[in-house]
């Protein structure tokens, strides 16, 4: 399964597969738009990336770096691929890749508390909540 998981960067040949990805339902309230990630990532410092599966698009996700501690701030895989495992998957690569950037001395995400979904998805992967929230999101670091 692993090997069928890739992260690859957006671009201008590329960018425009993500554009139709939706969340589940449920899922909606907590992610803004795929064009709103990709309008942010454009003018603040954070680093979109498509994740595919089997060679199709299925998701994407973001991190952006800042003074040391790389933020994950989105990570999302289309309703009709979920529970497969490639987010966790994909997850995985970008934690590889993040702990292998120079300068990269702290991996944080966040998520609302409301997310119980994003919260049993970012624990059961390695991260753990600290305090203080931010902006009323609860803040996880990744201690692997």
């Amino acid at each position: 399964m692993r090997d069928s998981v890739t992260i690859v960067p957006l671009d201008r040949y590329n960018w425009e597969s993500i554009l139709s990805l939706r969340p589940k339902p449920e899922q909606e309230a907590f992610l803004p738009s795929v064009l709103y990630s990709l309008a942010q990532a454009r003018f603040e410092n954070l680093h979109p990336y498509g994740i595919t599966f089997q060679g199709d698009m299925v998701g994407y996700l973001m991190y952006g770096d800042f003074n040391g501690i790389c933020w994950i701030s989105r990570i999302l895989i289309d309703k009709d691929y979920q529970g497969a495992s490639i987010g966790s998957h994909a997850l995985g690569l970008l934690l590889d890749f993040l702990r292998s950037k120079p300068g990269c001395r702290e991996i944080r995400t966040s998520f609302d508390p409301a997310n119980e979904a994003a919260r049993h998805f970012f624990l059961n992967l390695g991260f753990e909540l600290i305090t203080p929230t931010l902006e009323y999101e609860w803040v996880a670091v990744w201690k692997g």
